[in-house]
């Protein structure tokens, strides 16, 4: 993913061409008609802008968007014609929709897969009933008419013309207003939570809550556009707001490009203006509509804005052939993290205790109990499927076990969030990488340095100045994090054109960003060839040198070996040893988990006399 970029000169001249266009659109359309036209499509802009968050940054299905311009539309209508001014109206709107929304968010946002697409059709469904049949308060069928007109400054607003110019400035500020969500610590946490909602939780971002905040603001985006709505026409019905209304603003948004303000722009202008182009086909103009539609969601899947990355994808080439050969340059640790709490070496940082995790009939942990120094590297190994990674997912949250407990300096992790357990100094990283690709090296690692910090929507949205300070704090962070593993000359570039030793090392600097008191590993070697397992046997000293304690998961002995205090052995989910790392190697029961038992034991066990229970062989 290279974005283009344009010299200052150029992107000037380009969106003052684009002013003076939008400026003399209204002159330059023949009839009422299709002035008419431009001006529904720019309400239903501002409708997909606001789908954006929750659709395209949160990757949540929605369905329920014709929904909330339908409340929004009528809560306008009901009140300005009961006296109420349109600018009393609006935020009434905006209100009554973002209380709807987290009605209807609560209960499904903190579940997965597909429950918000169920329940935001079933939500259209039942608007669109009350809406016909609710007949004293919205007229019904027959809908609300004579609805006042917007008046701005004393003067109200009369014709095309007029309502265009409004609509133009409604659709410039959301189109602002989501371009500064989206670079801020909100969007980005939307974008994580929908590349890897685990690996988000992680990094200290609360998903359920980002979900509701991007949903609420989907919503209100929906309600305000309905107030504009009523106040252009002067009238409101209910058949517009049905679901299938709301499938096409869905379809908008994946023809202009998920995740794109800019593709929102364009899937809406397109899908406007495409059936008024067809018209002159007759019957025949929806068939090759939907045809058309059907094409560019086969051969765009990215939407129409990805044909921009398709001309530059050439001259991309050259720059990432320059990053596969500077992955194979010797990365230089730079143990800056002064602030890092160094702790004592004797001091115990995390005690578990008697720790059982069940799935069902198995126990994949048994009663496991260790204790890990603070300022230490501590490393816990053992054969295949003996509960390695699932004591990782239980000591960050991601698996709640049944019984025992783990202590973080005395705070208690289980029953806790991921996210909350971030908070408390507990980071990680993955067996499998999961960098959010979406999202540049430099703006995955901020992800990890927002751990600690608040979402202030009004303040994102006003850009204060404190906000702004966050930004530059969490800025310094993530340059200091990155210097710390060698990428700070990758940070603009997007995260999934890394090597792959890179990405690992990518994982290891956002966990870092969060400033860990432990940070978790989960066999950080895997896939990587000698000279890469080397400097990253340095990476795991620097951190322990600057002050944070290390848990990992390894099956490079090397590693293990070359850098552990200390190494704890699970087998079949229990503990079967603990030690250092000479203990460990001349550990008898160490030996026989990984090799089997030595062959004058089996020997002897083989010969036992028959009618005795034989002792089982692991190898």
């Amino acid at each position: 993913m290279t974005s283009l970029k344009f010299p200052p000169l150029r992107l000037l001249l380009l969106a003052l061409l684009a002013t003076v266009v939008l400026l003399a659109l209204p002159f330059a359309l023949p009839g009422k008609y299709l002035l008419q036209l431009v001006n529904l499509g720019l309400i239903s802009l501002i409708v997909v802008v606001g789908l954006n968050f929750i659709t395209g940054y949160c990757g949540q299905i929605n369905f329920a968007q014709a929904a909330f311009w339908g409340i929004g539309a009528y809560v306008t209508a009901g009140l300005t014609l009961n006296g109420f001014s349109f600018w009393l109206a609006l935020p009434a709107a905006a209100v009554a929709t973002g209380l709807c929304s987290l009605l209807l968010g609560i209960p499904t946002l903190r579940l997965r897969a597909y429950y918000l697409a169920m329940a935001t059709i079933a939500f259209g469904e039942i608007v669109q009933l009350i809406l016909v049949h609710w007949e004293p308060v919205t007229g019904g069928t027959s809908g609300l008419r004579g609805v006042p007109p917007v008046s701005l400054f004393g003067h109200a607003l009369v014709g095309h013309v007029q309502h265009y110019y409004f609509l133009l400035v409604w659709c410039a500020l959301a189109l602002w207003l989501s371009l500064r969500v989206r670079a801020s610590k909100l969007g980005r946490s939307m974008i994580a939570l929908r590349d890897s909602e685990i690996a988000a939780e992680v990094m200290g971002v609360d998903t359920v809550r980002v979900k509701m905040l991007a949903f609420a603001l989907s919503s209100i985006y929906a309600g305000i556009a309905g107030s504009l709505y009523v106040g252009t026409v002067n009238y409101v019905s209910p058949d517009l707001f049905s679901n299938t209304q709301a499938v096409l603003f869905f379809v908008m948004l994946v023809i202009g490009g998920v995740g794109s303000a800019v593709g929102a722009v364009i899937g809406t202008v397109v899908l406007t203006a495409l059936p008024e182009a067809l018209r002159f086909l007759k019957e025949w103009y929806m068939v090759l509509y939907g045809v058309g539609v059907i094409l560019m969601i086969t051969f765009l899947p990215d939407g129409l804005v990805s044909i921009r990355k398709r001309f530059t994808r050439d001259a991309a080439r050259p720059a990432e052939a320059a990053a596969a050969v500077d992955s194979t340059t010797p990365v230089t640790l730079r143990a800056q993290r002064s602030a890092m709490p160094t702790g004592e070496q004797d001091q115990t940082v995390m005690a578990v205790g008697a720790v059982t995790m069940r799935f069902g009939g198995l126990t994949a942990l048994d009663a496991v109990s260790l204790s890990v120094k603070r300022g230490s590297v501590h490393a816990v190994i053992g054969p295949n499927g003996s509960g390695k990674t699932t004591f990782l997912n239980v000591l960050s949250g991601a698996y709640q076990a049944q019984e025992g407990s783990v202590l973080l300096d005395g705070v208690e992790l289980i029953g806790s969030r991921p996210s909350a357990i971030a908070k408390v100094g507990l980071s990680r990283t993955f067996q499998n990488i999961r960098v959010y690709k979406s999202l540049t090296v430099l703006e995955n690692v901020m992800v990890g340095a927002s751990c600690n910090t608040g979402a202030n929507v009004l303040g994102i949205l006003a850009g204060t100045s404190g906000q702004k300070q966050q930004e530059a704090t969490m800025r310094a962070d993530t340059m200091e994090a990155l210097q710390f593993v060698g990428l700070a000359a990758f940070a603009e570039r997007p995260a999934g054109s890394l090597a792959y030793a890179q990405q690992r090392l990518l994982e290891i600097a956002r966990a870092v960003a969060t400033k860990p008191k432990v940070l978790l590993l989960d066999e950080p070697a895997a896939g990587m060839n000698p000279q890469e397992s080397t400097r990253l046997m340095e990476t795991i000293v620097a951190l322990r040198d600057a002050g944070i304690t290390v848990i990992f998961v390894e099956h490079n002995v090397r590693l293990v070996m070359g850098i552990s205090d200390r190494i704890t052995v699970f087998d079949f989910g229990k503990k079967i040893a603990e030690g250092t790392p000479q203990e460990i190697q001349t550990n008898p029961q160490v030996i026989e988990a990984y090799l089997g038992r030595p062959r004058e034991a089996r020997v002897a066990a083989n010969s036992a006399p028959s009618g005795q229970p034989k002792e089982e062989i692991h190898a």
